[in-house]
């Protein structure tokens, strides 16, 4: 994929904000940009579960009648995914991106996902086709080794960040890779920790400014850390937070994972999630 932005595209009211902010993100980090559809199987029920009492004949041409409708089901579903790739693909030209990968793959979208090699960023919406936000965005992240941006339904482009700071290693690795990349460059970056303690706040903070990267720190009391950071997100007019999603040990699931699976529902953000 060749350190690829990989924007995940299904149809529904996140597709075009999905395509922007990928067209943002790959003009950030200079990546080429691919548009991934794809194409899930249905558990449909086998004939011999339908009824113990049908006769062979007729089961046979219920059978051949089955396999016909579903086999046109399929053609029809791989032309509807084509036409998604095909608009989605004009609306990046039209943004000014007109060399776009098209790809329609069959499966679950995590494994598919997961199965892809060298991918830069992962790029998908809230909401899709046919799935809220829930286990099938959650195992989409939680199989990832490289960041995913979860996006709304409406686009605009970041100015100022919130990177969700917690004080442990891995939010300080984080916050370390956000002073490299070139993604966040120029974007004001408010450092924002939940109960937490000043001199681990301001530790955050003379990370980003030893890097050139224009910092404010805030110190907020909640008792729900999610509630905490989506509503300062709203009061300071901060339009991307980055934080930590699942670790992989169980330590950090514990920890982390309740915190993550909270700002995918209640944040409104498009949210950076970093592995």
């Amino acid at each position: 994929m060749n350190n690829t932005v990989v924007a995940c595209v299904d149809g529904s009211p996140s597709t075009g904000p999905v395509c922007d902010y990928a067209a943002w993100a790959a003009a950030g980090l200079s990546a080429p940009l691919a548009l991934l559809h794809a194409l899930e199987k249905d558990g449909h029920p086998a004939v011999s579960d339908l009824s113990g009492s049908i006769g062979i004949d007729s089961k046979e041409l219920l059978t051949e009648e089955l396999v016909r409708v579903e086999g046109e089901r399929s053609h029809l579903l791989m032309a509807q995914g084509k036409a998604i790739l095909a608009g989605c693909a004009e609306r990046l030209a039209r943004a000014g991106i007109p060399e776009v990968r098209q790809l329609q793959l069959h499966g679950a979208l995590d494994e598919i996902l997961a199965g892809l090699d060298d991918v830069r960023l992962m790029v998908l919406g809230r909401r899709g086709a046919e799935h809220t936000v829930g286990s099938q965005l959650e195992s989409v992240i939680r199989l990832q080794k490289e960041p995913v941006l979860v996006v709304p339904e409406t686009f605009s482009a970041p100015s100022r960040v919130l990177f969700a700071w917690d004080g442990s290693e891995a939010s300080r690795r984080n916050l370390t890779r956000l002073t490299v990349s070139p993604l966040l460059r120029g974007l004001t970056c408010h450092v924002v920790m939940v109960n937490g303690d000043d001199a681990s706040l301001l530790d955050a903070k003379l990370i980003l400014q030893a890097a050139g990267i224009d910092a404010e720190s805030r110190m907020i009391q909640d008792e729900s850390v999610s509630r905490g950071l989506c509503r300062y997100a709203e009061e300071n007019g901060t339009d991307l937070i980055v934080m930590g999603a699942w670790g992989h040990s169980r330590l950090r699931r514990f920890f982390i994972g309740s915190h993550t699976t909270s700002m995918l529902a209640e944040s409104r953000h498009p949210l950076l999630m970093l592995r």
